[in-house]
């Protein structure tokens, strides 16, 4: 199974890479193609949604219960002199402070994907911490 999604995760990620610079943005793009692509194979996969309702959307998939595939996360590392809108911190530095959330980081960036264990999701969705409505409008 891991072996078939690593596939359809770097087949999605090769033919847009030498197109665009950059991954932000296109979460929803990635997680519709990965999604269709996975249930072709008859993989077992759901599109899932951050936003609470505030405005905000990223979009990452659930592939047999135990993989979250999230390829375009790259766009949620620590940027240099900029501070974050929407989130109370960069969701990567959420992740960096757990042993956890490391390796889950690790997952995401190298790979697209990570094999979820106890308690990853809820450590994965930690980093979406929205900032109040009033503190992203000063």
């Amino acid at each position: 199974m891991e072996e078939m999604i690593r596939f359809i995760v770097f087949k999605n990620l090769s033919e847009v890479e030498v197109k665009v610079d950059s991954l932000d943005g296109l979460c929803f793009y990635f997680a519709n193609n990965i999604k269709a692509d996975l249930e072709m194979m008859e993989i077992p996969v759901e599109m899932y949604n951050i936003n609470e309702g505030d405005g905000y959307d990223h979009y990452y998939l659930i592939a047999d219960n135990t993989y979250l595939i999230d390829p375009t996360y790259t766009q949620f590392l620590d940027k240099p002199n900029e501070k974050p809108i929407v989130f109370e911190d960069f969701p990567a530095n959420v992740l960096k402070n757990s042993e956890r959330g490391k390796v889950i980081l690790k997952d995401l960036l190298e790979n697209g994907y990570h094999k979820l264990g106890r308690g990853d999701l809820l450590i994965y969705l930690s980093g979406f911490t929205l900032k109040k409505t009033k503190e992203r409008h000063k």
